[in-house]
């Protein structure tokens, strides 16, 4: 009976279905993409596992501690079974283990050359002390040279002989030395240069995330997962080259940068990297209004320093802040010859803010290291114009008044300005929206001369009865221009503006130039003048003006 009970249990253990085991599997990921906004950015990582049938969890370790937990989300594909994830968690650990490769080979590094200094001070002073010995050898033998001398018996080729190595032995000593010296100075320059990498860094003992997800297969496969989560301590700004080109035709070229930096505590190599002008930290709604509260103060009385009478209005309010949104790029004209040329972004304005995916692969290291990338080039309309204001310089400088062309703004940032090839300095472009004009200096133009004189300048009192007092100024500024072709002249002076209906200022017209624009650019007192001057000719510029208050008043600001 026996015979078929055995065979009979082990046909019944054979087929019943064993109760699969729930396990965890530690996910081995890297980032692969990047996108960065002003303050902050979100990060992709990727990885491939083979996960068999039933409930599992996969176990991210050693993320940073710079993440917003609130932002964690995970992605997942399959080849084979059906999968659901649950409910994402995170924990923070403490681990005070070098984990960060980068570090650790920063330490045994730093171990290294400290050993080092610490061999060449052994050194220095093994020499110190064989150099002492020598001079105490020196002393004896000088010793005895005098004792020989006195009795007569002084062997003059063996003390000089002696003399000779003594000298030898200290002079081999303190070159000796001197290379020491220099060989632990740059020792100590490069250990100095990793205490500072492992000072920005900021780990030694550090904080990392695990995060757990729990997941559910149905039958054995292989699965791609992608876990993102947004990190602090990222930013990028937009940086600017404006080319100015003003031999064989005037073009002004706009080359946007994005200017990217990190210190997340993740080293992103070889990542897929995008700029966005979206801007998370401001919030997703409008603060709440409050009352406006009007009062007015009552009548007081200070009896120190006499009596006063206040009226107030005190109103509490609230800024609201814009958002900055796209840019647009175009591509650069080709010479005869070609020239190498940077891979532009691809620009994404589809949508409320604009995406720069930087072409090719990008390697942003942790550490706040700036890494500039190429973003695209702007199209622009520009006229080249002279700028001259005289009562400030006798110098005209060159201008760049371009209107941005396309149908996205280009975001504030700095701007390198280059003239011909030459660089010229920095300066700052606003916010330009389509349409809008900015205008860029570009340095003193040395082919147009300014030369300013002052005609009249009198002080008066005249009238029958009340008398007032008049002040009277006329000037003169001489322009020529040495270019080979016309250029546009902008001549801006500013007179005297009055704050006080008793004070009367006029431009006088029979001393001024025709065709002025009075408080130009909505600035009172401002008198421009807009002309182009031909190759080669002289133009004058006159403006006279007149200023008339009561004598019984003293007059500021002239």
């Amino acid at each position: 009976m026996f015979r078929f009970i055995l065979p009979l249990f082990i046909f019944i253990t054979l087929f019943i279905p064993a109760k699969l085991e729930a396990k965890e599997f530690e996910v081995f990921s890297k980032i692969t993409k990047a996108t960065v906004y002003k303050n902050r950015a979100t990060v992709t990582r990727e990885a491939s596992i083979n996960i068999p049938k039933g409930t599992h969890a996969l176990i991210f370790k050693g993320l940073t501690n710079n993440i917003m937990t609130d932002s964690i989300r995970v992605k997942g594909e399959s080849f084979g079974g059906k999968v659901i994830f649950g409910a994402v968690s995170h924990k923070m650990v403490m681990s005070k283990e070098l984990i960060d490769k980068k570090e650790k080979a920063l330490n045994d590094k730093l171990q290294e050359i400290e050993d080092k200094i610490k061999t060449t001070n052994a050194v220095q002073a093994a020499l110190t002390s064989k150099k002492n010995f020598i001079k105490n050898l020196s002393k004896q033998a000088n010793l005895r040279s005098d004792e020989a001398i006195a009795e007569l018996k002084l062997n003059t080729n063996e003390w000089s002989a002696a003399a000779e190595v003594i000298f030898k032995n200290i002079s081999d000593i303190g070159k000796a030395d001197l290379e020491l010296q220099i060989k632990k100075r740059e020792l100590n320059k490069e250990a100095n240069k990793i205490r500072r990498e492992l000072s920005q860094l900021r780990r030694g003992s550090k904080s990392s995330y695990i995060v757990n997800i729990p997941v559910e297969v149905s039958q054995d496969t292989k699965m791609q997962v992608k876990l993102s989560y947004q990190v602090t301590n990222a930013t990028w700004r937009p940086i600017y080259d404006a080319r100015l080109t003003t031999k064989d035709g005037q073009r002004l070229e706009i080359i946007q940068y994005g200017s990217v930096s990190q210190r997340t505590g993740e080293d992103w190599s070889s990542i897929e990297l995008t700029l966005s002008t979206a801007q998370p930290q401001r919030g997703a709604s409008l603060p709440k209004l409050r009352p406006v509260w009007v009062d007015i103060w009552k009548e007081s009385k200070n009896k120190g320093f006499g009596a006063t009478s206040v009226q107030s209005l005190a109103v509490d309010g609230a800024l609201e802040e814009g958002m900055p949104s796209a840019r647009m790029m175009r591509a650069s004209s080709f010479d005869k010859v070609k020239r190498a040329e940077f891979k532009t972004a691809q620009i994404n304005n589809s949508g409320f803010v604009s995406e720069y995916k930087i072409i090719g692969k990008s390697d942003i290291p942790t550490g706040g290291t700036n890494t500039k990338l190429m973003v695209g080039k702007f199209a622009t309309e520009s006229i080249i114009q002279a700028h001259i204001k005289p009562q400030i310089s006798t110098n005209a400088f060159l201008v760049a008044n371009a209107k941005l062309k396309g149908d996205a703004p280009i975001l504030a940032g700095q701007v390198s300005l280059f003239r011909d090839g030459a660089y010229v300095g920095k300066s700052s472009l606003p916010l330009l929206r389509p349409d809008e004009r900015h205008e860029l200096y570009f340095g003193i133009d040395d082919q147009i001369s300014v030369k300013r004189k002052i005609l009249k300048d009198m002080s008066k009192e005249e009238g029958l009865i009340s008398k007032d007092k008049v002040k009277e100024k006329h000037f003169v500024t001489e322009i020529e221009n040495f270019h080979k072709t016309p250029i546009q002249i902008i001549v801006k002076e500013t007179i005297p503006a009055s704050r006080n209906e008793r004070i009367k200022i006029e431009i006088l017209d029979e001393h001024t130039s025709k065709n002025y624009q009075k408080d130009a650019e909505n600035i009172k007192g401002m008198v421009k003048w807009d002309f182009n001057i031909a190759p080669k000719s002289k133009k004058e510029l006159k403006l006279g003006w007149r200023v008339t208050w009561p004598k019984d008043f003293n007059l500021s600001g002239i």
